[in-house]
This record gives structure tokens, sequence and C-alpha cells, in this order.
């Protein structure tokens, strides 16, 4: 079953790719408003499983500006797990 966490991160980044398909900043500041929104969204909830831990993992990667960051590093951690175990 998806969690309200997962069917936020796959509409967030839904929209982020069709932002980048749209060939005018105009046509394609509605995906860039959809995905703000499901980024908000994905902020509030409290994540209740790995799978959650690992949507917002995605997103943090996304939007990291240094993929050396120490959260770039805790995303990409987070990602490794499986089932609370790394592996």
């Amino acid at each position: 079953m998806t969690t309200p966490i997962q069917a936020a991160t796959i509409a967030a980044l839904s929209s982020d790719r069709r932002c980048w398909k749209e060939e005018t900043f105009d046509a394609g500041l509605i995906h860039s408003r959809r995905y703000v929104r499901a980024w908000r969204k994905i902020i509030k909830a409290r994540s209740r499983s790995v799978q959650d831990l690992q949507c917002k993992a995605r997103l943090v990667l996304l939007n990291a500006e240094d993929p050396n960051s120490m959260e770039a590093s805790l995303a990409r951690d987070v990602l490794a797990m499986n089932g609370g175990k790394h592996g």
C-alpha cells in the first residue's frame, strides 16, 4: 500500500521531470508549483517506515547543491538501508 509520503514523492518527481521538459519557463511554472506543494506535504509528514525515509532521501538528493554534503551523505546511507539493515 502506498503511504502519503510515497504518493507525494511520486508526484514531486513526476512534476520535476515534466517541468524540465517544457520549452519555456512559464510553461513549466505549473509543474514547479506542484513540486513545491508535494515537497511541503512531505516535509510535514512523519516517516513511519524505511520506505518513507527512502522517499525523503530521494528528494534530498535531488535538491542537494553539494553532492558531498552531510545531508547528501546521510540520504545515500538511508537509500542503502534495507529493512533497517545496511545492505
